[in-house]
């Protein structure tokens, strides 16, 4: 992580919030290396802007109680050790999520974000990753992805979606705990079985638009999940079935594949693939009544 970086990060958070005008001081603290408030103040003028001695002054006492640098003595070496101090620890962290894969943390699905891994996929010449996954109970932002998908299976990508069985009692579990503890009014919308059997029919439109079914396969499950996920080649996006929440909605792990330490991102990748084995496959053919074959699809 840059310093720049990590004054961007000290800035959004809410202990301590600098100001731009306060971060350039903290920059300047640590481009000039400063020991004396004068010096600083000589140095701030000359590579940012003019200011006057008693706004500085206070400027550099908001910072101080920002960083809760109390008491006697010289607060600016203070100021430079903590930040110092601070930095370091930023930089280890930042080393140690890059290592296992861990690239961001959302706060809910990032809809832009998978959309361009996909446009990025499809325009890459490595073969190795030519593969989108979709891991949901139903998949609420399918029709997002309608185009990309469509563009995937003209362009050679694999793309596989897995999905609930409607008429599971996995997914009626899943339904009766969003109703049961959701914070908002959605528990009392959802119907699982009529949300995947949309799903379906979007991917349905999908296979008719893109006129080839050849590079899609669609597995149903009779299970539960632990997380959602949503994979574009090396990327990958994975957020855990909450009970008071649908998955998009909470936090989503940024992950890439290609991590030095895979020990979290092939964890991941080896439960989609055990649910991939028990799934049963499922063909929305464009050309067939396969509504009255879902609903058979478990009982033989």
């Amino acid at each position: 992580m840059s310093w720049n970086s990590f004054l961007e990060t000290l800035s959004n958070r809410p202990e301590y919030g600098l100001t731009s005008l306060e971060a350039e001081v903290v920059m300047c603290l640590q481009e000039s290396q400063c020991p004396t408030k004068s010096e600083l103040l000589e140095a701030y003028i000359k590579s940012y802007s003019t200011i006057e001695e008693e706004a500085f002054t206070q400027r550099l006492k908001n910072i101080y109680k920002k960083f809760q640098i109390v008491g006697k003595g010289h607060k600016l070496p203070q100021l430079h050790k903590r930040l110092t101090e601070q930095y370091l620890q930023y930089q280890n962290n930042d080393i140690f999520f890059s290592e296992i894969g861990l690239n961001y943390i959302y706060p809910s699905f990032p809809r832009d974000a998978f959309g361009k891994a996909i446009d990025h996929l499809i325009d890459s010449d490595n073969p190795e990753y030519k593969q989108v996954d979709i891991l949901q109970t139903f998949a609420p932002n399918l029709d997002d992805y309608f185009e990309h998908l469509i563009r995937c299976l003209k362009n050679g990508v694999q793309v596989r979606i897995l999905l609930a069985w409607p008429y599971s009692e996995a997914a009626k579990l899943r339904e009766e705990v969003l109703r049961r503890y959701a914070n908002s009014s959605i528990g009392d919308e959802i119907n699982i079985q009529d949300c995947v059997i949309a799903n379906l029919e979007t991917l349905e439109k999908i296979i008719r638009v893109s006129d080839t079914s050849n590079l899609i396969e669609i597995k149903l499950y009779d299970t539960l999940p632990s997380l959602a996920i949503y994979r574009a080649g090396r990327y990958m996006l994975a957020a855990p079935f909450l009970h008071g929440s649908l998955a998009i909605n909470t936090f989503q792990l940024e992950l890439m594949l290609n991590s030095a330490n895979q020990l979290v991102t092939q964890t991941l990748q080896k439960d989609f693939e055990l649910m991939w084995q028990v799934a049963r496959r499922f063909h929305p053919d464009p050309n067939q009544n396969w509504r009255n074959d879902l609903k058979i699809l478990f009982t033989s």
